[in-house]
């Protein structure tokens, strides 16, 4: 038995495979890490986000609706594996608007 499966459907089936073995590769690492700062537009392939301790992290997940000048809370965990490019990838579990970015940057 023979089917043929339409390129849409490889590329989900693919991303959804990615996501599993990310989420499982994270698991391994759960050193927790909370820290404050701003949300910048240096990533390409992932949110980034600047620590108060200047530390340059790539947000892996939940990050989508914040926009660079946002200050936020970001609770996670390092991430093993990732297809984020720009820094250290944090796994986030929360992330807390603190203040939105000031308008006229």
């Amino acid at each position: 038995m023979s089917f043929w499966l339409g390129h849409r459907h490889v590329k989900v089936v693919a991303a959804a495979a990615l996501v599993v073995m990310l989420g499982a590769c994270s698991t391994f690492n759960r050193d927790m890490i909370t820290t404050t700062g701003e949300i910048t537009d240096q990533g390409q392939e992932c949110v980034t986000f600047r620590a108060n301790d200047g530390t340059l992290y790539a947000l892996a997940n939940k990050a989508s609706g914040f926009r660079p000048g946002d200050l936020v809370r970001v609770t996670g965990h390092s991430a093993l594996m990732t297809t984020c490019r720009e820094a250290s990838t944090l796994i986030v579990d929360k992330i807390t608007m603190l203040a939105p970015a000031k308008t006229g940057q």
